[in-house]
């Protein structure tokens, strides 16, 4: 944190809370992190499992399983007004690359429960207007439920060598303070006035709720729950299949000295040094390739057996039941867990298998629709030099449109869309006719470029043709 003397008197208490809040959920941010970079290491009941395999690799990546399939389905294509487009707009969502910084904010909201996308005037040779995305791990949001929207954020914008903060942003409603901290370790601010009338960043937010404004995280406490139990499942049957490879034997009525683990077994016939055990002997007597061994002093021979090994089956059964469990808890269909116990007797049965999943996605796309039109309404807001509440109604009217988030194939698509043109012939050739079967916008351009100037080529033909008979 800055030192006090560096931050205004007006602004401390808020610059105090954004930092307890973002110390009151750091470690709870790093233990999610953990999770999704599948770096958790495994909770030991310490019952079955043998110490020295404990550190055994059992990863199971299922909490990025949980993120990534509900982040590939939120696919954010565009703005548009009313039907057309505002090439302003366009072209600095291209300039940011908008598309693929809502990808990251996603992925991160999902994995944290906020992000945040804040928007600035660009410098040097930025975009005039600059957007950029943060994690949970950068940043701190303060919640004004007057307004119903974030009120404050801290944002960390630059690290030092070590990933120390030396930078932070502090957004607030009237104005942006930078807290940078300089060679001798001294903290400088520059405060720059904010016209917009709001805090010029907007929280990307996942599962949000009256008590939970800023949301919570898609890896919730039974989804760590259910990986914890999975992982150790996984070592377990690691132990398993150790044991079900080398069974273990026992002999009955042998002599104590068969078993000595001492290396040493006697002295040479020249120098009298110690030989050691052939290892290697005892291995392939293990492995059968001979087994020799006294009668004992009673003249009996030992009894040689062999433990059954345990069933693999059950380790594979209760896996199973863990990736049901996860499947219950999060709407990850079992087929993308690695089991693949179900079988879909139609294209039918495996789309409603996806069918709890793609409501969930289409809910948060909702949210998230909202944020990004906010996005937009503060990036031309910033290009014009205005206030977000003085944007031309045409402006403000902004809408943010995603893909359908069921994903349907080109085939599906374009039959579903053949038979609206069946219905409505008009629409058949126009761009939203295009869009609706799933051809991408530069396809879509060459299209349209390409019908341009066979027109105009038909237009030129049939001018020459009337010219033609003019003369004659």
């Amino acid at each position: 944190m800055p030192e006090r003397e560096a931050i205004p008197d007006d602004v401390y208490e808020t610059v105090q809370d954004l930092f307890d809040t973002f110390h009151a959920v750091k470690g709870r941010n790093a233990a999610l992190t953990t999770y999704y970079d599948m770096k958790n290491a495994t909770k030991d009941l310490g019952v079955s499992i043998p110490p020295q395999l404990v550190g055994t690799n059992a990863v199971v990546g299922w909490a990025r399983k949980a993120v990534q399939v509900m982040a590939v389905r939120s696919r954010f294509e565009g703005f548009v007004f009313g039907g057309s487009t505002n090439e302003t707009l366009d072209r600095l969502a291209r300039e940011n690359r908008l598309v693929t910084l809502y990808a990251r904010a996603c992925s991160q909201a999902l994995e944290h429960g906020l992000s945040a996308i804040t928007v600035m005037r660009g410098t040097g040779s930025q975009p005039s207007v600059k957007v950029r995305s943060f994690s949970a791990n950068q940043c701190a949001v303060l919640w004004d439920r007057l307004e119903d929207r974030a009120g404050a954020g801290l944002f960390v914008t630059d690290v030092d060598r070590d990933g120390v903060a030396s930078e932070y942003v502090l957004h607030l409603a009237d104005r942006v303070i930078t807290f940078r901290r300089e060679a001798g370790g001294t903290w400088s601010t520059a405060t720059e006035h904010n016209p917009m009338g709001r805090p010029m960043f907007e929280p990307i937010i996942f599962d949000a709720d009256d008590d939970h404004p800023l949301g919570r995280s898609r890896i919730t406490p039974e989804v760590m729950g259910i990986i914890d139990k999975a992982m150790r499942d996984v070592l377990r049957m690691e132990v398993g299949a150790e044991f079900f490879t080398a069974p273990q034997r026992y002999i009955l009525g042998a002599e104590d000295d068969l078993f000595d683990p001492a290396p040493l077994v006697g002295e040479g016939e020249d120098d009298g040094v110690p030989t050691v055990a052939d290892r290697n002997a005892m291995v392939r007597a293990y492995l059968g390739s001979f087994l020799a061994i006294t009668r004992d002093p009673n003249g009996d021979i030992p009894q040689v057996g062999q433990f059954p090994a345990g069933d693999a089956h059950n380790f594979v059964a209760v896996f199973e039941n863990d990736a049901q469990r996860f499947s219950g808890a999060t709407n990850v269909p079992l087929g993308q867990l690695g089991v693949l116990s179900n079988t879909y007797t139609s294209s039918d049965a495996l789309g409603a298998a996806n069918d709890p999943l793609i409501l969930e996605v289409e809910q948060m796309n909702a949210r998230n629709k909202e944020s990004m039109e906010e996005v937009a309404r503060m990036m031309l807001a910033v290009s014009q030099g205005c206030a977000v509440a003085d944007l031309p109604d045409e402006l403000a009217r902004v809408q943010a449109f995603f893909r359908d988030p069921s994903m349907p194939t080109i085939a599906a698509r374009a039959d579903a869309w053949t038979k609206l043109g069946s219905q409505d012939e008009g629409i058949v050739g126009t761009r939203v006719y295009y869009e609706g079967i799933g051809l991408p916008q530069a396809t879509i351009d060459r299209v349209f470029q390409e019908k341009g100037e066979r027109s105009a080529i038909a237009s030129l033909d049939t001018i020459a043709t009337l010219l033609q008979g003019g003369d004659s």
